[in-house]
């Protein structure tokens, strides 16, 4: 289909959190080559913790509108071997997202447009065998992703699947009511800061301007924040509401780490008030 997007022609991204002290990314990416020696292979990231299945979502989420269109396969696995769905979706942006059926890919294929269609992978004659059952990265997603870069058609791969039937995202939408925000911490990103599951257009709503002082449950307490575009906008040491570069909202200190400060950790519940609630 033509999307208008920027379409490189054979891109996958691979993200996974395998770290790079072991042969796997190099493996896998091996694999990708074997099947198509033309395949541009990006790496995203690598140094997502441990079956961090959050943090992997919030990773593709936020670098995947910003790539060409292609196929992007992503491995935050912890239930490898289980029996979790392995899954190609296709977005309406054109791309397809290629891995494991935890909701890890969700996020992202919702910044790519939704999903509009879904398969689930079944067809051994797309995979390399034996498959062994730790290491479905190397095995089933990597044979996968360099088919589709190929141009194969997922429906070749295995039974359509309702995208509703998928597993859930790691996090949904902050909700909305008696003049706040209620959001979650999804991610505490190198510095410190806060990354919220709230976009600024909740916080538009609330009645919030830039510069405000914003009043923000955060623990068993409450902090201050200005609501700011840039940490230059405060005083070193300053707390501050902004919009975050992967386009969801975040709570940091200028200068300083506001996790370390608050001890806030992801899954944590924030309440950003708006004016009359106070």
């Amino acid at each position: 289909m033509d999307t208008g997007e920027a379409r490189l022609e054979g891109l996958i991204t691979f993200t996974s959190d395998f770290g790079t002290s072991e042969e796997w990314v190099g493996v896998v990416k091996g694999v990708i080559l074997s099947i198509n020696p033309r395949a541009v292979v990006v790496d995203l990231s690598h140094e997502i913790p441990p079956f961090d299945i959050g943090k992997g979502a919030l990773v593709l989420a936020a670098a995947l509108p910003h790539l060409p269109v292609g196929v992007h396969l992503a491995v935050v696995d912890p239930g490898v071997g289980t029996r979790r769905l392995a899954v190609a979706l296709q977005c309406r942006r054109g791309d397809f997202l290629v891995g494991p059926d935890n909701g890890l890919l969700l996020p992202a294929a919702e910044r790519l447009g939704g999903v509009t269609r879904a398969f689930f992978l079944e067809n051994s004659d797309f995979f390399r065998r034996p498959v062994h059952p730790t290491f479905h990265a190397r095995d089933i997603f990597a044979p996968v992703a360099a088919h589709l870069s190929l141009g194969v058609d997922p429906s070749e791969m295995g039974m359509p699947m309702d995208a509703e039937d998928l597993a859930p995202a790691p996090w949904g939408r902050a909700k909305e009511g008696e003049g706040a925000v209620y959001a979650t911490v999804i991610d505490v990103d190198r510095f410190g800061s806060l990354r919220l599951n709230a976009y600024p257009e909740q916080v538009e709503g609330l009645g919030h301007r830039r510069g405000d002082r914003v009043i923000v449950g955060l623990g068993e307490g409450e902090m201050e924040f200005v609501l700011a575009s840039t940490f230059g906008e405060v005083e070193a040491g300053s707390p501050l509401l902004f919009e975050d570069s992967s386009g969801v909202m975040a709570l940091g200190v200028s200068g300083g780490s506001l996790s370390a400060r608050t001890g806030s950790r992801p899954g944590d519940t924030v309440i950003i008030y708006g004016p009359a609630a106070r």
